[in-house]
């Protein structure tokens, strides 16, 4: 299991409604495929589209986030074909 925090952006016209914290996305550490994290939130109940800021995210399997993965490596994440927001490691945790 790897935790980090992350500094993150949710694209403003992209996603209609807000999510809470458990939120499920998948994300791109390596091009062409995804792997599966869940994004806890830190100092908000919900984070809207639009909003940037800190986040935990917890991933069950290191191997999908890259040889290169540390502290600055940035990130997409969405739900389907069309990333919804990106990011950058700030932390691991």
């Amino acid at each position: 299991m790897v935790k980090i925090r992350a500094y993150i952006k949710l694209y403003r016209n992209v996603r209609r409604t807000p999510f809470r914290t458990g939120y499920r996305p998948l994300f791109d550490f390596i091009e062409e495929m995804k792997t599966s994290g869940r994004i806890d939130l830190i100092d908000r109940k919900q984070f809207y589209p639009g909003d940037e800021g800190e986040v935990k995210i917890v991933f069950l399997n290191r191997d999908y986030l890259g040889d290169d993965f540390d502290i600055g490596k940035t990130f997409l994440f969405g739900e389907g074909s069309d990333p919804l927001g990106e990011g950058v490691v700030k932390e691991i945790l």
